[in-house]
């Protein structure tokens, strides 16, 4: 039995590429309009210009990050060490509690008129 051919309609919208062999597509990342095999840029979009702009601001937000990430690292173990003591300290036995001393009140002598002056 021979096998159909089956023609693969070329999209309307989308012109041919000046080579004539393969059709310009937009990539779907940079907006720009370029060969079907990525190799030719038929037309430089204005959002490529952009991301080509912002590209030095990652590796700075980059950089940043993993100074961060380094600072978070370093907090988590300062973390991690003082709930191990915090375990240890609340492991322990409880301390027998000082006896409190005594307090004795002494009481000064009256004077013999029995009237209590304002600082007694």
């Amino acid at each position: 039995m021979p096998r159909k051919k089956v023609e693969i309609p070329v999209d309307a919208a989308i012109p041919p590429s000046p080579l004539g062999a393969l059709p310009a597509i937009v990539c779907p990342a940079c907006k720009s309009r370029i060969s079907c095999d990525g190799k030719t840029l038929h037309e430089k979009s204005s959002y490529l210009d952009e991301l080509i702009e912002t590209d030095a601001g990652v590796d700075e937000v980059e950089k940043k990050i993993e100074k961060m990430q380094k600072a978070v690292a370093a907090h988590e173990a300062t973390i991690a060490d003082l709930k191990s003591q915090l375990e240890a300290a609340s492991k322990k036995p409880p301390q027998p509690e000082k006896e409190k001393p005594r307090v004795v009140q002494i009481e000064k002598p009256k004077s013999g008129s029995g009237k209590r002056s304002w600082w007694d």
